[in-house]
C-alpha cells in the first residue's frame, strides 16, 4: 500500500449489488492518473460503471481521464438501463471524446486516456472498452477477461506471434493503439450474464500486468466483502512488482433475498 490511495463503497449487503472500487498511485508514480466512478439505480439491480487510464507518456492524461469518465458518466446516469445499453454505450464514449477534446483545448499537447464502461440491468451487464483498462468476469475462482486490449502486443497475441504471457510482460505491452484522444473512435461492445456471486470488475492495467488471472481470480471469489476482496488485489499487485497506477472498479451480484431455498 502506497500514501496515496482511497476506496469506497458504492453498495453493501441487503440488495441485488455490491459495488467497490479503489484506487492506489503505486509506488513509483508521481500521479495517480487513473479514474473510476459508480452509481447504483432506484431498486439497487441497476448500475453503471466507468474506469479511465490517462496515458503517462501524454500532457494531461489525469485531466483527460477525468473528463472522460466524467463525460460518460453524464450520459450514463440519465439514460434508463433497460433500453438499448450498446446504443447507450456508444453514446458514452462520444461524449467522453467531447469532453477529452474540451481538455485538450484547455491543456495542450495530445491528451488521451483508455475507458472501459459497464452497464448492469439485473443479471444481465454490457461493457464497453477503448484502450487497454479490461473487463473480467469472474465466476468461481475463474477469472475470464471480457474485453479485448486495444494494443500493439495484443494484436500479436491476435496474430499468433506472442502468446499472452509474453505480451503481458512485452517492452511494448504498453504501446495503445486505439484510445479516447478528443478525436472519433470506436469502443468495443460485448455482452455477459452472470449469476449470483459472480463479479463484473473493471480495472487499469496496472493491476492485471503484475498479477495473473489466475490470482485475480483467487482473490476477488474470496467469501469477504467486495472492498476488502479489491484492497487485497491491489496489495497483491504492488507486491508482484507492479510499479503503475492500480484501479479496479466492481460489482458483485449478490443472492435474492427473497428466494426460498
Amino acid at each position: 500500500m502506497t500514501d496515496d490511495r482511497s476506496a469506497r463503497t458504492i453498495a453493501g449487503e441487503g440488495g441485488a449489488l455490491e459495488i467497490a472500487g479503489i484506487t492506489d498511485r503505486g509506488p513509483v508514480r508521481t500521479q495517480n492518473q487513473d479514474v473510476w466512478d459508480a452509481q447504483v439505480g432506484p431498486g439497487g439491480r441497476t448500475a453503471i460503471l466507468a474506469l479511465a487510464d490517462g496515458m503517462g507518456g501524454h500532457k494531461g492524461g489525469l485531466e483527460s481521464a477525468q473528463a472522460a469518465v466524467s463525460g460518460a458518466m453524464a450520459v450514463l446516469s440519465t439514460t434508463d438501463p433497460s433500453t438499448d445499453a450498446a446504443s447507450t454505450l456508444r453514446r458514452a464514449v462520444a461524449a467522453a471524446n467531447d469532453a477529452v477534446a474540451v481538455a485538450r483545448q484547455s491543456i495542450g499537447g495530445n491528451p488521451g486516456t483508455t475507458l472501459v464502461l459497464a452497464i448492469i440491468n439485473g443479471t444481465h451487464a454490457t461493457v464497453a472498452n477503448v484502450g487497454d483498462s479490461r473487463a473480467y468476469l469472474i465466476s468461481g475462482s475463474q477469472a475470464t477477461q471480457i474485453t479485448d486490449d486495444h494494443s500493439w502486443a495484443a494484436g500479436q497475441v491476435r496474430l499468433g506471434i506472442l502468446d499472452a504471457e509474453e505480451a503481458r510482460h512485452h517492452q511494448k505491452r504498453n504501446l495503445i493503439e486505439r484510445a479516447v484522444m478528443g478525436d472519433p473512435v470506436e469502443a468495443d461492445i460485448f455482452e455477459v450474464d452472470a449469476s449470483a456471486g459472480a463479479v463484473l470488475l473493471l480495472c487499469s492495467d496496472g493491476l492485471w500486468e503484475p498479477l495473473s488471472d489466475p490470482a485475480l481470480g483467487a482473490i476477488v471469489a474470496a467469501r469477504d466483502p467486495l472492498g476488502v476482496s479489491l484492497t487485497r488485489a491491489c496489495d497483491a499487485a504492488l507486491a508482484g512488482g507492479g510499479t503503475d497506477n492500480v484501479t479496479m472498479v466492481a460489482a458483485r451480484w449478490l443472492p435474492d433475498p427473497s428466494a426460498t431455498v
